[in-house]
């Protein structure tokens, strides 16, 4: 069972240094005080994946990496990584340089996961190969952005997940061997997803052909508490857009035999939002049930054997 998400605050500590030549008599309105320390408090909100892959699932992993990206005046830019070092249930994030208010100005604050969104943090590509738990890790993307001048108080960033998750749990019919290897893929209305440069909501956006996208998913078992196989699923992250009775969905390949799943009824994936399926694979064909639907997705998983 999916283990609920503990909303866990996560903190670090940002420098802001006063523009040289200031006026000491300069209005306190527009006044940032001289190394002035500033937490900016990150969280991750009822999540549809887990960034910590090995811990308790309400933490993040040694190492995890965040893009943080300030925009200043002009539309200057400056960007940064924040690593996770993790002690005692504790994480602090750590820049890779000492991060600095730029003038007294309005600022815009951009948080991404993962790191390596980059300065393109106005869109996302879905992962295509999504087979090994780390790559499913990196295809959840969440962001964040604040807007405001330089300040004294809390700045509060939670990260929202912006895609949707699905898990198939499946049986093979008894015509196949039990060691029977099948590859799996979900299919996904597109690969890309835009957002606002000023709000991070996203685009509507009327793609030519070519946009979608037959995402490889992650395979993975639940066992009970003497190690026996219980089902066998798989996941994958695909992009929250409306799915119709009788699209293609589900595609499985055993040898050299494809078989495809149709969708059964009408579907709008929603942001964050975890989608599960039944799946029976037969000889000729393969049928696919809907079971849950999850709009408020508990968080994640501990580890390989609990993401079920």
């Amino acid at each position: 069972k999916i283990n609920n998400m503990i909303k866990k605050k996560l903190t670090y500590a940002v420098l802001a240094l006063l523009t040289l030549g200031f006026a000491a008599c300069q209005q306190e309105e527009d006044f940032a005080p001289q190394e002035q320390e500033i937490n900016l408090n990150i969280t991750a909100g009822s999540v549809q994946t887990r960034v910590n892959t090995l811990g308790t699932g309400n933490v993040w992993e040694n190492g995890d990496e965040l893009y943080f990206c300030r925009v200043s005046k002009d539309n200057q830019w400056a960007e940064y990584s924040l690593t996770a070092t993790v002690a005692d249930e504790v994480t602090t994030w750590t820049p890779d340089n000492k991060l600095f208010w730029d003038d007294n100005g309005e600022h815009k604050l951009v948080v991404n996961y993962p790191s390596g969104t980059g300065w393109v943090w106005d869109r996302w590509y879905i992962l295509a190969d999504q087979s090994t738990l780390p790559n499913l890790k990196k295809a959840d993307h969440m962001n964040a952005m604040w807007k405001g001048t330089p300040t004294t108080e809390p700045i509060n960033l939670t990260l929202k997940h912006r895609l949707s998750m699905v898990t198939v749990t499946y049986t093979l019919a008894e015509e196949f061997e039990s060691t029977v290897e099948i590859t799996p893929e979900v299919y996904s209305y597109t690969q890309y997803l835009l957002f606002d440069i000023h709000t991070l909501e996203r685009k509507d956006v009327t793609w030519e052909e070519g946009h979608d996208i037959w995402v490889k998913a992650y395979k993975h078992e639940e066992v009970d508490a003497d190690g026996n196989v219980v089902a066998k699923k798989f996941t994958a992250i695909v992009s929250p857009d409306a799915y119709a009775a009788g699209d293609e969905f589900i595609r499985v390949t055993i040898g050299d035999q494809v078989l495809t799943a149709k969708m059964q009824e009408d579907i709008t994936f929603a942001e964050g939002t975890h989608y599960t399926f039944d799946l029976k694979v037969g000889k000729d064909k393969v049928t696919l049930t809907p079971t849950t639907t999850d709009t408020d997705f508990p968080g994640g998983w501990n580890n390989e054997e609990d993401l079920n």
